[in-house]
Formats: structure tokens, sequence, C-alpha cells
């Protein structure tokens, strides 16, 4: 090969092909569910809540939203992140609602912060915005005994592969039926039925 047979090439033509090529190995919009089994359904489905069912949270170890029902129309909501590995706020905004059956009577924060907001559009509906970081969160309301409750709940991610947008997976909604807790469930919102007043 003589000298002038070989020629380099400009330096932006490098950086070019090189950004070309990264460009090709990031998939835009990659599917949260591998498992068609975890794929949330169309709709609205309607499950069985268990009275007295608790459900254990852990400050700061993972995303819940965790649904209760107490004895004679009682509900708590609680929310939780994985703060402690993540390093990120979860902001989560609930909407618990009742049909024309049946009212929301009172609802009360518990161990809410500065910028945690709580709120009723009307007697049918209780709004929660609550940013839940290595703690937990939580509201209580009361409506009929053994009134269906729908609970909707939107999570907002921060990190890089949300693309910063609210998620309505419904894998975080978290209760005890049939005797058993329950960690995700097949729609969000999703509506939950008392197994008893």
């Amino acid at each position: 090969m003589s000298r002038g047979a070989l020629r380099l090439a400009p330096a932006g033509a490098f950086a070019i092909i090189a950004a070309s090529g990264l460009a090709g190995c990031v998939e835009p919009d990659p599917d949260p569910y591998v498992d068609d089994s975890m794929r949330p359904i169309p709709g609205v489905v309607e499950l069985g809540i268990d009275r007295g069912g608790r459900v254990a949270l852990e400050p700061g170890q993972g995303i819940a939203v965790a649904v209760e029902y107490s004895e004679g129309g009682a509900w708590r909501v609680t929310t939780a992140c994985d703060t402690a590995e993540s390093g990120y706020l979860c902001d989560f905004d609930i909407l618990v609602s009742t049909d024309e059956s049946a009212t929301i009577e009172s609802f009360e924060g518990e161990g809410l912060e500065g910028a945690d907001e709580l709120s009723a559009s009307d007697d049918r509906a209780v709004t929660a915005l609550f940013g839940t970081s290595e703690e937990t969160d939580a509201f209580r309301f009361t409506t009929a005994p053994g009134a269906t409750v729908r609970v909707s709940a939107l999570l907002y991610d921060p990190t890089f592969d949300s693309w910063f947008e609210w998620s309505d997976d419904p894998r975080f909604i978290s209760w005890v039926g049939d005797g058993a807790v329950h960690r995700g469930a097949p729609t969000n919102p999703v509506d939950l039925r008392p197994d008893r007043p």
C-alpha cells in the first residue's frame, strides 16, 4: 500500500458514526410488562377486600399504595416509597370515590408533612397528593358500611426509564382479600367491595 492510499476521515465523521451507533442501542419506550400475565386488563375490576385485613409496609423499601378496610365503613390508604434504595421521592396522586349509593362522611390525614394535601371535591370523593420518601403517609375516611370504593392511584416516577411521566401501573396497589395480601391489582382504578360491613 502506498503512502497516499491511506486517508483519515475528518474528526467530525467519527463523532457522527459513533452517535448514530449509540442511537440505535436505546429503546425509546421499553415495555414495562415483560410477563403478559402481569399486564393490566381494560376497564375496572371489582374485587373483595377483607374487613380487618392489614398490609405491612416497610418505609423506604418499596413503592406501594395499601388499602385497608375496618368495621363500620372505616377505610385507610397508606403510601410507601423505595427512597432508601432509589434515592428518589415518590409523588402520589390518589383518588378514592363512592357511587351514588354512599357518601364519604369524614376524612383525615395521618403522618402528613407540609407539602402533602388532602381534599374533597364533593361528598363522594377524596383526593390525596402525597410526597412520600423514607416514611409512610396515610389518610382515613368513612363511608357507609359495606359500600364499594373505587381507588385510583398515580405515581410520578422521576427516574430516566419513566420518561418523567405519571404512571397508572396497577402493580403498586395492595390490599387483603380472601385471607391473602394482594400486591398488584389487575386494573387501575380498581373497585374494592368489603366482604363484611
